[in-house]
């Protein structure tokens, strides 16, 4: 594997993904991709609340339930076409946090990816975690109010079962295709940095 590359960091709700994807973006100068900060950035963008299709994703969103896989899809690709025209040539590579989340956009974004990095240059890392063991450490940061935590704990719940149900799927269409390793996510946040660092400068080598 050389530069540029496409690195996916996979894990359940709790795993620490976001975590380890903001250390090796730095590590490694990869341009970070958060799916759910980009379909933020849609949806609460001021100038789109009017939008029809806004409205409803937004809706999906705060549910708790995944959002429309087309959907997302097409705003990672926009992303990754505007990234181009900008700055990417000075960056390594790309580095994703918890995409693909569904089995469409992983049939759908990794084909994509494949032609723009090239096979040889795109790994999957998945930090396993039990569910419960994530779902306890969502708690511990979490402190809120009672009513909050109730709240907290139904969207915490739909999340799991989003998981479980689509995103498992999602990660197995990357273990199908070669790219999936899997490490123990229960390991200490430097463990599971150094582990992953060199997976990745084993592969760039």
């Amino acid at each position: 594997m050389k530069f540029p590359i496409a690195l996916f960091i996979m894990g359940r709700p709790g795993s620490g993904k976001d975590t380890q994807a903001d250390l090796l973006s730095k590590s490694f100068n990869l341009i970070r991709i958060s799916t759910s900060d980009l379909i933020k950035q849609r949806l609460y963008d001021s100038k789109k609340q009017n939008n029809e299709m806004v409205k409803r994703e937004k809706d999906i969103f705060e549910s708790g339930v995944l959002n429309t896989p087309s959907w997302v899809v097409g705003v990672v690709k926009e992303h990754l076409l505007q990234l181009k025209k900008d700055n990417f040539n000075e960056k390594n590579g790309v580095i994703f946090s918890g995409s693909p989340r569904t089995p469409y956009e992983s049939e759908n974004l990794i084909p994509f990816l494949e032609n723009a990095f090239s096979k040889q240059n795109m790994l999957a890392i998945y930090l396993d975690l039990s569910e419960q063991d994530g779902m306890e450490r969502i708690r511990k940061r979490n402190k809120l109010a009672p009513r909050e935590l109730d709240e907290s704990e139904k969207k915490l719940a739909i999340r799991t079962d989003e998981f479980n149900n689509r995103t498992l799927p999602a990660i197995g269409y990357l273990e199908d295709r070669g790219y999936l390793v899997k490490i123990d996510g229960s390991k200490s946040i430097k463990e599971i940095e150094r582990k992953i660092k060199d997976l990745v400068s084993s592969k760039l080598s």
